[in-house]
């Protein structure tokens, strides 16, 4: 699998964020506090979603990346994998199986069924 590209709609401390992959090994330099974990755990998190359900933030990804402004949990990833170009996006709401999830052939246009882990797909 190949990622092209990701926009975060608002995933923790990042909002309105895109950013695009170069070929090769893409590295992201940036001070402490930039959010380079922050988008490491949205890619993770749009293909295998967040996991077990947890009370407490330490122990939720879902809870400990909630928007600091509150607003919806969003995004998408432009990706490829086997020659066949593919857009993942995902809102998330209060668990894995209740998020919308939509997974789109880019090249026939076409949407594809998939459950709550993308990733385990490819």
């Amino acid at each position: 699998m190949k990622l092209i590209s990701c926009y975060v709609s608002s995933f923790g401390k990042l909002c309105d964020f895109s950013y695009e992959f170069t070929d090769g090994l893409n590295t992201i330099k940036q001070d402490n506090g930039w959010g380079k974990s922050t988008l490491a755990t949205f890619i993770k998190a749009m293909f295998y979603g967040t996991g077990r359900n947890a009370k407490s933030i330490a122990d939720s990804t879902r809870l400990k990346y909630t928007p600091w402004d509150n607003s919806q949990m969003a995004g998408r990833i432009y990706f490829e994998h086997q020659n066949k170009r593919y857009c993942l996006e995902r809102e998330f709401r209060k668990s894995d199986s209740t998020d919308r999830i939509t997974l789109t052939d880019l090249d026939s246009g076409k949407a594809i069924d998939t459950h709550d882990s993308v990733g385990q797909q490819f």
